[in-house]
């Protein structure tokens, strides 16, 4: 009987603590992580951006999949005139997974959380409507 009680403990634990881990990145279909220019459209939140693969993913609360980036501190405002429109973004990217154990990544003033949960974050240098 005892066994019986701890088995839905054990997994009751087990499930809390995946729960309570950092969230699981998972890869954007289409993406190329080699590329130095990105196109799609475009969503600002928090100081950060989002692109995404078609106009109506915007529409979505969520807009997955999609790739998170930053552009440098003093550009950020040039971001936000575009929210919305299709643009091309100019920069690297870089695997999520190389931040190590901090939430961010820094990119010359600006911080990128990967709000979209991708693999890889977009460190911009530049970002121009397109279309």
């Amino acid at each position: 009987m005892k066994t019986l009680i701890l088995a839905p403990v054990l997994l009751a634990a087990t499930a809390l603590a995946a729960c309570s881990s950092v969230p699981q990145t998972r890869p954007t279909p289409g993406f190329d992580a080699s590329a130095t220019v990105f196109k799609g459209w475009l969503r600002v939140s928090n100081g950060e951006f989002q692109l995404a693969g078609e106009q109506r993913q915007l529409r979505d609360a969520l807009m997955r999949p999609c790739t998170s980036g930053a552009l440098p501190r003093g550009l950020q405002e040039t971001a936000g005139d575009l929210q919305g429109a299709q643009v091309e973004i100019t920069g690297r990217a870089v695997a999520w997974s190389s931040r190590g154990e901090r939430q961010v990544i820094s990119h010359e003033g600006s911080q990128v959380s990967n709000q979209c949960r991708s693999d890889y974050v977009i460190l911009a240098t530049s970002v121009k409507r397109v279309g």
